[in-house]
């Protein structure tokens, strides 16, 4: 029996992982995956924006400035990207308002929930340069219920933990290592290492800058949490932010 028209529009979203890498190339438009040039204009801007962070003192001016540079220097910028920036600063927004309550950590300039006004902006900017030095095509993964026990696992280490940096030490190295038992195909293990490499490079800037601190440990060194958070970051940006993301724009073009 034939499929029906309303069958074949859900089938890239509902196959198997192989099957969706061999169908991408038609839904990625103007960009290859892998493109040597997408990853140096990647790092590129990746280097500007911490040189940025790292001197510019005004918190309303990199709100307002870095957005319309990524813009510019990535255009053109994606549905699947516009909705990824609409679901990342909220859920860093109230992620890092949960870690600064609890004591994890805490930055210098509090304009608003304990944080900068330019700190939400930053998640949106990082995700975004780690999808395009990544280059993976898109709907390479579904969303999964696994994602959202990973996301839970993590918010749960992250907000209940943070007053106690041996119990983080702790919470983190578990909930890192469940996402890790869920989600280590090639591709995770690629978002995840391009993730701590950008971590350690943003928390050379902000700690050695004095943007933020960390309770119990000298201006030079990290809580060993630290290394699995940003791991962490970039296993749920495979396996939730980006099909999430995703699944928001194919709803958004259905109703269009």
């Amino acid at each position: 029996m034939n499929d029906t028209p309303s069958t074949v529009r859900c089938a890239p979203f509902l196959r198997d992982e192989p099957a969706r890498k061999a169908d991408a190339p038609k839904h990625q438009g103007s960009r290859s995956a892998h493109n040597p040039v997408e990853r140096k204009v990647a790092a590129a801007s990746l280097a500007l924006t911490l040189v940025q962070i790292g001197t510019i003192e005004s918190s309303w001016s990199l709100a307002l400035m870095l957005p319309v540079q990524w813009v510019l220097v990535f255009r053109p910028i994606e549905r699947r990207e516009w909705a990824l920036f609409a679901l990342v600063a909220p859920i860093f927004v109230l992620q890092n308002y949960m870690a600064l309550r609890a004591g994890a950590f805490a930055f210098h300039q509090q304009d608003f929930l304990l944080m900068p006004w330019h700190e939400p902006v930053l998640w949106m900017g990082w995700y975004l340069h780690l999808v395009r030095f990544v280059g993976e095509p898109p709907h390479a993964v579904r969303l999964h219920w696994t994602a959202w026990v990973g996301l839970l696992a993590t918010v749960i280490a992250f907000s209940a933990f943070g007053g106690d940096a041996g119990a983080l030490n702790v919470a983190a190295s578990v909930s890192t290592g469940l996402l890790l038992a869920m989600f280590h195909r090639p591709g995770d293990l690629a978002y995840g290492v391009c993730a701590v490499v950008l971590g350690l490079l943003v928390e050379w800037v902000g700690i050695t800058q004095g943007l933020w601190s960390y309770p119990g440990t000298s201006a030079a060194h990290l809580p060993f949490w630290s290394g699995p958070m940003w791991l962490s970051v970039g296993l749920l940006g495979r396996r939730f932010v980006v099909p999430a993301a995703e699944w928001l724009t194919q709803r958004g073009a259905r109703h269009a």
